[in-house]
């Protein structure tokens, strides 16, 4: 036999066995659409990170996703849309973390392994606000003193001022004015929703004063100027609250003279305009009872009134806004709390809702801290975020108290309840 015809013929019958013997081994891809498991593997973070778990199994778009927890060496922890493709993971303690995806697809089942290490982190984090992203108050008795605005000042300057306020462990007061004034802030971490504790606290200067029996059970009377908070976490991850908000459902929200979707408009006062003075209680007096003009999206309207109380600026508007006409803001507003108890308009009280706002408890009050778990959508829906980076303080009333002015929502910093290691059970 000629003998590159036998090299040939071998070469030929090599080729034969090794594709006989791979059809009857099978590959992996066989093994996974068979619901067998592949092997397990690992991510490596830090704590209080928010982590991205992806499959690698490769599978079709009618696929089925469900993360479900095997092993934790610590129940502080957050596993979110576990049911989706990608899962978010974030842990307030080092530790190993074991969880199992399963894929159904097509009538197949595949199962994954997934192991998170988490360590400590490489840099001291900070158990406050870290910056203030954006300071736009409504008008209001302090707008122009907390923090202090001059003639001249820009916004810019402004926002400066309020992080030299609030950016520090041990913050200023720092007022949002009235309905819809806001501040936005971020720290240099993202705060863990852990289950079944509360996460972080809004710090504020409410306090409690006595208690009133006509009042809802349970509510307690003082100094409550709550503010709405909402939560968002960096999901794009540039490090912008440029995200979905999320708004915190306090105790609040479904109160039957609650206003969702509530929007109010403030006109700048002409400062040629004729005061129309009004009575007062003791050395306050309502220097103009008609100051600030503002109507809502209710079909109703009326006024900021100006008074002398607290020595503080006689400018309501912000100095820095001066060439506005006008400042639209929306929100939620929650119902009047603030009763005259004295009958004669001499000493009010301003009740707080049971749970989930800031300014609305003091600031040792377990009350005042908040569960991230109570966060709803846009639609009201109930949303199970990982973790949060960026959180959004308004004023959530709307409200004259006599001589004590409008209500407004004052904020004196934040912190995570994680990091300082405070364990507050949530309701």
């Amino acid at each position: 036999m000629d003998q590159r015809f036998l090299k040939y013929f071998r070469s030929l019958l090599f080729a034969f066995f090794v594709i006989v013997l791979t059809n009857c081994s099978g590959g992996d891809n066989d093994t996974q659409s068979g619901g067998g498991e592949t092997e397990n593997y690992t991510y490596k973070t830090q704590r209080f990170t928010i982590l991205t778990l992806s499959p690698k199994i490769t599978a079709s778009a009618d696929a089925v996703y469900n993360w479900t927890i095997g092993s934790v060496s610590s129940e502080n922890y957050s596993l979110a849309n576990a049911t989706s493709k990608e899962a978010l993971f974030a842990a307030a303690a080092e530790g190993t973390y074991e969880f199992n995806l399963v894929i159904t697809d097509k009538g197949t089942t595949q199962t994954e392994k997934v192991t998170v290490s988490v360590t400590a982190e490489t840099k001291e984090l900070k158990n406050y606000i870290a910056k203030v992203f954006e300071f736009k108050p409504a008008p209001g008795q302090f707008i122009n003193d907390l923090p202090p605005a001059n003639d001249g000042d820009t916004e810019e300057r402004i926002l400066a001022r309020a992080n030299s306020y609030l950016a520090k462990k041990e913050g200023t007061l720092t007022s949002l004015g009235a309905f819809g004034g806001y501040i936005v802030f971020g720290f240099d971490h993202s705060i863990v929703n852990i289950k079944g504790r509360r996460d972080f606290r809004v710090l504020g200067n409410a306090f409690w004063a006595q208690a009133n029996p006509n009042q809802d059970a349970g509510m307690r009377g003082g100094s409550s100027e709550a503010g709405i908070i909402m939560v968002s976490y960096d999901k794009n991850k540039n490090g912008l609250p440029d995200d979905e908000w999320y708004e915190i459902e306090g105790g609040g929200h479904k109160m039957e003279k609650t206003i969702h979707n509530y929007e109010i408009t403030y006109f700048r006062p002409d400062p040629n305009k004729i005061p129309v003075p009004g009575g007062g209680t003791g050395t306050v007096v309502f220097t103009d009872m008609e100051y600030i003009y503002w109507k809502d999206n209710q079909g109703k309207d009326g006024y900021l009134a100006q008074n002398n109380a607290y020595n503080h600026s006689l400018e309501y508007w912000p100095k820095w806004l001066k060439d506005q006409a006008s400042i639209t803001f929306k929100g939620t507003r929650l119902p009047d709390n603030a009763i005259d108890e004295s009958g004669t308009g001499s000493y009010y009280v301003q009740y707080a809702f049971l749970y989930g706002y800031a300014d609305n408890a003091p600031n040792n009050d377990d009350d005042s801290a908040i569960d991230i778990d109570w966060a709803i959508d846009k639609n009201g829906n109930k949303i199970h975020l990982p973790a949060v980076d960026f959180v959004k303080v308004y004023n959530g009333l709307n409200q004259q108290a006599g001589w004590l002015g409008e209500t407004s929502t004052e904020i004196l910093g934040a912190s995570d309840l994680h990091l300082s290691g405070e364990n507050i059970p949530t309701r």
